[in-house]
């Protein structure tokens, strides 16, 4: 049941453009009423030449608290900020801004933290493993971020990039080498032979028409597969990953292993900490019916190659 909205209520914001099928508010939502939090979360639809005024502006009203950045906005941000963590740094970009209380900006991107816990949700290795990851936007710079921070102990040893863009693939490796240890390289080809993990983070597969971004024919037979997209799930990248035998999962759980993150950002840790015991609720909220059956026991690795 939703909460009544009153001169107390916090809000918090998430621009984008388009803002049609934003799942966030939802969730964000659900959770606000599920443990007595009187906060609201409002979808805002910004065109980008009006985000800057909108972004300055919004955060003049004292009971606006944070805002959750939606595409394209990501990049925006950094610079309408007072600080931000290492993560946005790195990827120059921004998924969450907060206010503090002596009224300073501060912001991060937790897609990459989002990721890594929904890999260890179906049990996916990645520490010490080699991963290619297609495409060199935003999420893939802060996915790649990810898994190599701790260097090859915690972290995947060995990160390629590869993105039809001529040299995108090859800025995003050498900005995360200049702070790691770990080998990470742009690579010419979406081969995925010598791989034990592929990440989809492009928008191939938005559309059923779409080429596939890699031949999941040639994946190793151990290797599993991760498409971060949330709309046409399974997208055919799944579903021809998984008629192959292979662990193939959707982006829902990355953007689920996201809330955690946010609510101790925004000041909530017992409720970060509760999310982390258990989140179904929210995956009830996102998941789409024909594939419900995989929030009560999802798919895991099982392989000789788990770490």
């Amino acid at each position: 049941m939703s909460q009544p909205i009153t001169g107390d209520t916090q809000v918090y914001l998430l621009p984008g453009d388009p803002v049609r099928n934003v799942r966030l508010p939802r969730m964000f939502n659900a959770v606000f009423a599920r443990f007595g939090i009187d906060a609201v979360m409002v979808p805002v639809q910004v065109p980008v030449r009006d985000f800057a005024v909108h972004f300055r502006a919004s955060f003049l009203a004292h009971n606006l608290r944070g805002m959750v950045i939606a595409p394209p906005h990501k990049p925006r941000v950094v610079d309408l900020l007072d600080s931000c963590g290492l993560c946005a740094r790195v990827a120059e970009s921004v998924n969450v801004v907060r206010r503090t209380d002596d009224g300073q900006l501060e912001g991060d991107l937790f897609d990459g933290d989002g990721l890594l816990d929904a890999l260890d949700h179906y049990g996916i290795p990645f520490r010490g493993k080699r991963v290619l990851i297609l495409g060199a936007g935003v999420s893939a710079a802060a996915i790649g971020l990810a898994l190599v921070e701790g260097g090859t102990v915690n972290g995947a040893e060995y990160i390629a990039f590869h993105d039809t863009v001529s040299g995108k693939a090859a800025g995003v490796a050498a900005q995360l080498d200049a702070f790691f240890d770990a080998t990470i390289v742009a690579v010419d080809s979406n081969a995925p032979e010598g791989y034990d993990l592929v990440i989809n983070a492009t928008p191939l597969g938005l559309q059923d028409a779409d080429a596939s971004p890699v031949d999941v024919q040639r994946m190793d037979a151990h290797a599993a597969l991760f498409d971060i997209l949330l709309r046409n799930q399974p997208t055919p990248l799944v579903r021809a990953a998984r008629a192959r035998g292979l662990h193939a999962q959707a982006g829902f759980e990355m953007l689920i292993q996201q809330m955690p993150h946010y609510f101790r950002y925004f000041g909530y840790p017992e409720v970060a900490d509760a999310l982390c015991e258990d989140m179904t609720f929210l995956r009830e909220i996102i998941y789409p019916p024909a594939m419900r059956a995989e929030i009560a026991a999802p798919i895991r690795y099982r392989s000789a190659n788990v770490a």
